[in-house]
């Protein structure tokens, strides 16, 4: 294996792989600020919009048929995804950082990871230890 998870306690894991080991601490607030990514996510899109002089409103889409008005909010959640999406990875981007002194990616490609499904994997597995949220052993 490339790369090592060990839970040493609640609360504290280690990252190891080649000669080097990170710790790797979740606490209260790590939890709290990645429930705050949301509306961070949802307010950074409706200033977005509003730069351009649009709402999050114009992204509905509004259908009458047969005498019943119809409303497509697809656009909008889509909108909403890649908001958060692109928060959610830039705050594991961050914390990555302040643990290893690199991104995820070159995290990853110092491990040696090179295809998309072990990337992936990584990901997942930093983000559980990060976040406490690991398997019961």
């Amino acid at each position: 294996m490339k790369y090592e998870f060990i839970k040493v306690d609640e609360d504290t894991s280690k990252l190891k792989y080649k000669d080097k080991e990170f710790t790797i601490k979740n606490t209260v607030k790590i939890v709290s600020e990645i429930q705050g990514i949301i509306m961070q996510s949802r307010i950074k899109a409706i200033q977005d919009l509003a730069k351009q002089g649009q709402s999050i409103k114009d992204l509905t889409i509004e259908r009458k048929e047969n005498g019943k008005t119809y409303y497509d909010n697809s656009n909008r959640k889509e909108l909403e995804a890649i908001y958060q999406q692109q928060a959610i990875l830039e705050f594991f981007d961050n914390k990555c950082i302040d643990i290893c002194g690199m991104t995820l990616s070159e995290l990853m490609s110092d491990i040696g990871l090179s295809s998309e499904d072990d990337g992936e994997k990584f990901a997942q597995e930093f983000m559980q230890y990060l976040t406490g949220n690991t398997p019961r052993e």
